[in-house]
């Protein structure tokens, strides 16, 4: 009983530890670990490519919501493209910074058009629509525009980027 009392405060602790080893920040501003903002990033650039693919889907999207939707992808893609481009060792931005924000708003906003069409015409492809969503909390705590940056995750980011690549 001890043991797994132990290892229940032992774990979030844990958790939180390497949460606060990958962004280091003082009261307006944020060192990241560009490989770990860019192994998110990339995820997120793999995951739209992979929705984007996805032949049901485009078929069935409204004229507008076909414009959003490229439009969302063309923003993802300009961050995730910056993010690589200084993946170099470590930036310091700004915490709450509009691009961070701007990146879990358009995943979001691109899941919330994609999934309910994937539901409908390839169902196969709904759990993927998930696994996606989870990296939002993540790449947001990591560029500090949450209310609660350092909370632990459900899931490890990188069981979370190993899904996106396995397309689960």
């Amino acid at each position: 009983m001890r043991n797994l009392a132990r290892t229940l405060f032992i774990a979030p602790v844990l958790a939180l530890t390497m949460l606060v080893a990958a962004c280091s920040n003082t009261p307006t501003t944020a060192t990241f670990d560009t490989a770990a903002l860019n192994n998110d990033a990339t995820a997120i650039a793999y995951a739209v490519q992979a929705i984007e693919g996805i032949p049901e889907l485009e078929s069935h999207l409204s004229a507008t919501d076909k414009a959003k939707f490229d439009n969302l992808v063309a923003q993802i893609r300009s961050v995730t493209a910056q993010v690589a481009a200084n993946s170099n060792g470590s930036i310091t931005v700004t915490t709450g910074k509009d691009w961070a924000k701007s990146l879990g708003k358009d995943l979001q906003t691109l899941l919330a058009i994609a999934t309910p069409i994937v539901k409908v015409y390839s169902p196969s492809a709904a759990t993927y629509m998930s696994t996606v969503s989870a990296m939002i909390p993540l790449i947001e705590a990591l560029a500090g525009v949450t209310a609660s940056p350092y909370a632990a995750p459900t899931q490890s980011p990188e069981l979370i980027r190993a899904r996106i690549y396995q397309g689960v």
